[in-house]
């Protein structure tokens, strides 16, 4: 008699338990290759929430994830009713599982085939197992589009958990490759120290690949619409791409609209349904910091004499104001015409600044003997000769930079010119380093 979708769920909460009160892992997977053809992924997170409502620990998440993906790998079920537009190239889903596919054959067939070899003696190898190690460090350009986009935009339909727990991953593996390259790269290396390094990263390595392919991109493709993924194609190349050339931008197409019309009520219940399970992951973070997201809204069509919106966001005329008085730096506006439209208001001005040189030209507000200097630097930058002048020295023992810089628009007219002015005096005495990691200082 067939289980009801409850009582698989059940069954699913029960081996996992196993596994997490320190049962055989070999025993949990014989039980769910007996008694489950496959699992989708809704009913994976289902008994994940389970487990948290009844106690399990924050810090189990991000093992409780390994453990799934170890007992169901090669059992999932896409069950997502995704149009084929993520088929295309240039479509992220298309992009990600195409760097996995260079990254899989990295890792296979050339560090992996490196290791035998030098196992059986030969370190000539050696240079050659390095330089492939070095190229695995592309995967944080994979790690970090990964991030930025798609996290991203999981966060704005309320699915907060999962990116956590994946975030924290990604973190492990890029703390591993970097240990596997700095132990190869020791002189004294020893193959089985070397070999168990790189069997902790290739391991991490592939379950994340399991992860976003059958975890995070069935999901996403569920809950996404076509204009989020085009957004993410296209804010892609801000960041780059790993292992393979730059892919074509993608945009979707009539067909693919009118999928997506047909299947909006799924799409809706799939949001739904996703808010639901990472709302119970949720509970199980109580330690955690947590953030309110703000509800998705296009803030490029927002009109108020109060906002200015530009390119990459928007900002109230108070929060603008708010930045500018806590910048490091002092910044002055001259426009095409060379005269002083803007100064900025900071805490700790290195020069004093009025508003009566509001509308001067910025050539009479210097000392006759740097007046030459300055006319230079704005002829050259009207001419496009330069786009930008430094000058540092000294006052009262403080070193003041100061910093010009030619202002262009997308068709190369020059709108004026921004000089910024910091005193760098602190900043030329900072060592090592004070990690965001390793907490902060405070004056």
């Amino acid at each position: 008699m067939a289980r009801t979708k409850e009582e698989r769920k059940q069954r699913i909460v029960e081996i996992l338990s196993m596994l997490h009160e320190e049962g055989s892992f070999e025993e949990a997977k014989r039980l769910f290759n007996e008694e489950f053809d496959g699992v989708d992924v809704t009913e994976i997170t289902a008994a994940e929430k389970s487990l948290i409502q009844g106690g399990l620990k924050a810090e189990e998440i991000q093992k409780l994830c390994n453990i799934h993906v170890s007992v169901f790998k090669g059992s999932i079920n896409e069950i997502h009713n995704s149009e084929e537009a993520y088929g295309q190239s240039g479509h992220p889903v298309h992009t990600l599982k195409l760097e996995n596919q260079v990254l899989q054959s990295l890792v296979t067939d050339e560090i992996d085939d490196l290791m035998k070899k030098i196992q059986n003696g030969d370190w000539q190898k050696k240079p050659r197992l390095t330089a492939a190690i070095e190229d695995l460090k592309q995967i944080d350009t994979h790690y970090t589009r990964k991030e930025t986009l798609i996290f991203s935009y999981m966060e704005k339909y309320g699915i907060t958990a999962p990116p956590q727990v994946m975030w924290g991953v990604d973190d492990e593996v890029r703390g591993l490759i970097k240990e596997l390259l700095t132990y190869i790269k020791n002189p004294r290396a020893a193959f089985n120290p070397l070999f168990e390094k790189w069997e902790a990263s290739k391991n991490e390595i592939e379950e994340m690949i399991f992860k976003e392919e059958e975890i995070m991109i069935p999901m996403t493709l569920d809950v996404f619409s076509l204009r989020d993924w085009e957004n993410i194609a296209e804010d892609s190349y801000d960041i780059g791409f790993a292992y393979i050339p730059e892919p074509p931008l993608w945009k979707a197409g009539p067909s693919d609209y009118a999928k997506e019309k047909e299947r909006e009520p799924q799409r809706q219940e799939a949001i739904q349904q996703a808010k639901e399970t990472t709302e119970g992951i949720a509970e199980g973070l109580a330690n955690e910091k947590t953030y309110e997201m703000e509800e998705s809204y296009d803030w490029q069509n927002i009109e108020s004499k109060d906002s200015v919106v530009l390119p990459t966001g928007i900002l109230q005329l108070d929060q603008l104001l708010a930045i500018f008085e806590v910048l490091p730096v002092d910044l002055t506006f001259v426009d095409h015409n060379d005269h002083v439209r803007f100064f900025s208001e900071g805490k700790h001005r290195v020069f004093p600044r009025t508003k009566s040189i509001i509308g001067r030209e910025v050539v009479n507000c210097h000392p006759p003997k740097s007046m030459h200097m300055v006319e230079k630097i704005l002829e050259d930058f009207h001419a496009g000769i330069n786009d930008t002048a430094d000058f540092w020295f000294d006052i009262n023992e403080r070193k003041i930079y100061i910093r010009y810089f030619a202002l262009k628009n997308s068709e190369d007219q020059y709108l004026g010119c921004l000089e910024v002015t910091q005193d760098i005096t602190d900043i030329q005495k900072i060592s090592g380093q004070n990690r965001l990691l390793e907490g902060f200082t405070k004056d």
